[in-house]
């Protein structure tokens, strides 16, 4: 009878501690709007449903505003999709760490790069790479975009005329032959493996990368081939909006085939630029990052967030907000990335590449690619969907993808 009562006594001993030790989140459980939950699972089974992530954090976004806090099991997570407050945290010294919710599948898989880092490795890891990505080393890359966009429009020229072909897979394979290029020096058109569908897997186990070229590989394969793709199937959508791209660039490159793009012809590309902003607005290839608080932080809206406590910025949400972009933020419109529309808004409106001190460090590679390469396709091609815009179902992934994937028709141009 004295053991069961040691028991007892021990167990709301540990019971008593668990609570005081987290008294600082259920205190900021009273301060921030959000679902209570329940014990031990709090709120995550509103999360993972059939509607998706991102469909389920929209709603909590119209019921709570755009910072609230919701349970991840017995884990708080505050949610944030306000500029003044994506600032904050994406610019203060003690937010720079990686949630683990998200990121422990990402190391198992990535190994220690830099996407999964913590400090103080993190900043020891990003000093020694950003000279790669300074100004001279991106200007070096821009053969290899060259070369490899005169490829992609060899391969392309065969699908002219054929129906409406799935463009992912064929630009995937487009941008981890760069990616590999410009990280490792190695061109995977040689390898047997690249001709397996099971590409990327393969790849790395053929290989001897190390973390930081995997993180590298993946990041810029897999991002770069999405936005390539979504942008141009919204053009596809939006037939308007391509006509108006295509006049800039027959503009600035007079001739159809294969074309070499300078870095001084893409400053005069600006249209395309506000295209490809729009599209990476409306389809984020990453809709959200996690991070873990390693000091308290108090922000202008009189919140003081406690130590240890992970935050997730909704990169779409914010994106789409109706409160920023009016109530047509759900459309595709070029116009919403015009310089003159762009300044009256907050600077943290628009973050596909995220800011603050641990953006992405390839953010001026992968623009300059993208450019690069939706000159060439643009210049030499139209394209055509039968695809509804309204249709659309994104599905939940690390990176935005959709349920269905619209084929593009392609036509040559004159």
């Amino acid at each position: 009878m004295l053991t069961i009562h040691l028991w007892i006594t021990l167990l709301l001993v540990l019971w008593f501690y668990v609570l005081w030790s987290r008294r600082r989140f259920y205190k900021l459980m009273m301060q921030l709007p959000g679902p209570t939950g329940y014990p031990i699972i709090g709120s995550l089974h509103e999360f993972w449903n059939k509607n998706g992530f991102l469909n389920v954090m929209e709603r909590k976004i119209n019921k709570y505003g755009s910072s609230w806090l919701g349970w991840f099991g017995p884990k708080p997570v505050y949610f944030v999709s306000d500029p003044v407050l994506n600032r904050e945290l994406l610019n203060s010294p003690h937010a720079t760490d990686k949630g683990r919710i998200a990121y422990n599948v990402l190391e198992e898989f990535l190994g220690d790069g830099l996407l999964v880092l913590d400090e103080p490795m993190w900043s020891k890891h990003r000093k020694a790479l950003n000279h790669a990505f300074g100004h001279n080393g991106l200007l070096s890359f821009i053969p290899i975009f060259n070369n490899e966009g005169t490829s992609l429009l060899q391969e392309l020229d065969t699908l002219v005329d054929k129906g409406e072909i799935e463009m992912l897979s064929r630009l995937k394979k487009f941008s981890l032959r760069i990616a590999t290029q410009t990280t490792m020096g190695t061109d995977v058109k040689k390898e047997e493996v690249f001709r397996n569908e099971t590409i990327m897997e393969n790849y790395q186990s053929y290989q001897d990368v190390e973390d930081e070229a995997n993180t590298i590989v993946f990041a810029a394969f897999e991002t770069t081939a999405l936005t390539i793709t979504y942008t141009l199937m919204l053009l596809a959508m939006f037939p308007e909006y391509q006509e108006r791209v295509y006049e800039e660039i027959i503009s600035v490159f007079p001739n159809i085939g294969d074309f070499e793009v300078s870095f001084e012809d893409i400053q005069k590309l600006e249209y395309l630029d506000m295209v490809i902003n729009e599209s990476m607005r409306l389809m984020p290839a990453i809709p959200l990052t996690i991070r873990k608080l390693t000091q308290d932080v108090k922000l202008s809206n009189g919140v003081e967030l406690p130590k240890g406590l992970e935050f997730c910025i909704s990169i779409f949400h914010t994106h789409r907000s109706k409160e920023i972009w009016g109530p047509e933020a759900h459309k595709f419109n070029p116009d919403n990335c015009l310089p003159r529309n762009l300044q009256d808004k907050h600077p943290y409106v628009l973050i596909p590449f995220l800011k603050g001190k641990r953006n992405c460090i390839g953010w001026k590679y992968g623009l300059i690619l993208l450019k690069i390469t939706l000159a060439k396709i643009l210049r030499n091609y139209k394209f055509s969907t039968s695809f509804r815009f309204e249709d659309l179902v994104i599905v939940d992934n690390i990176t935005l993808k959709l349920k269905d994937l619209p084929g593009l028709q392609l036509y040559r141009r004159n």
